[in-house]
């Protein structure tokens, strides 16, 4: 499909074999944006300007390459917003382009997924997440609304991995998993999970890339596509 300068599409799409997405709805931004506000702060301007900045927070740093990356390589369908999510787009009724949220049903990007899975092209959603780097917070939590929006076998499939290339790992703590994956989760149906990635193992040349490949080679093998 062209791009056409005249419409902002909100999303890009790569097509792949099997019915798995991989996004990243926080995926693409500057992650200098919090270090913006905290100079605004700085100089006592904040409450000058608290109307126009409608977050505080950062975009998830690295989580739209490495959506991107993993998504190609094990060829799988690969959606990424191409909107930040404090970003407030004209003509949209909604307060900023936060695509964890219920209101943002109404985005291009939303659409989009809702008619993959109608079309039986998507069954399993994986949602790339990053989270900052808190002591007592684990290297990795799925998330997944405590087994709503995906099997018990599957998240636990999903752990081993992890686990088994030693990661600590927990399930919906510190996050339960936003507006996303509970709309679109729908087990036995359609599953879909977040993968929240502490912020000390989103860098270039980590191992996270390769534990998302084998998680992706997991769930090919669990849901036999």
């Amino acid at each position: 499909m062209a791009l056409r300068y005249d419409i902002l599409e909100g999303f890009i799409e790569v097509k792949g074999k099997h019915p798995i997405l991989v996004i990243a709805l926080h995926g693409f931004g500057s992650d200098r944006f919090k270090d913006v506000i905290a100079r605004i702060k700085e100089y006592g301007l904040y409450d000058k300007f608290k109307d126009i900045v409608t977050s505080n927070s950062a975009v998830d740093f690295l989580t739209g390459e490495i959506a991107f990356k993993v998504g190609i390589a094990e060829k799988c369908r690969v959606i990424l917003p191409t909107i930040s999510k404090v970003d407030m787009v004209n003509n949209l009724p909604i307060p900023d382009y936060n695509l964890n949220k219920e209101y943002a049903l109404i985005t291009p990007i939303w659409r989009r997924v809702e008619e993959l899975i109608k079309n039986g092209l998507v069954n399993v959603i994986v949602d790339i997440h990053g989270m900052k780097a808190i002591t007592k917070w684990p290297d990795i939590c799925i998330s997944c609304a405590n087994y709503t929006t995906a099997s018990k076998e599957t998240i636990d499939s999903v752990a081993m991995v992890f686990k088994k290339l030693g990661y600590s790992v927990k399930i919906d703590k510190p996050f339960k998993g936003g507006a996303f994956i509970r709309h679109f989760g729908n087990p036995p149906a359609t599953e879909a999970f977040s993968i929240e990635i502490k912020r000390n193992h989103r860098f270039l040349g980590s191992n996270i890339t390769w534990a998302l490949r084998l998680i992706i080679r997991e769930i090919i093998k669990l849901k036999k596509f």
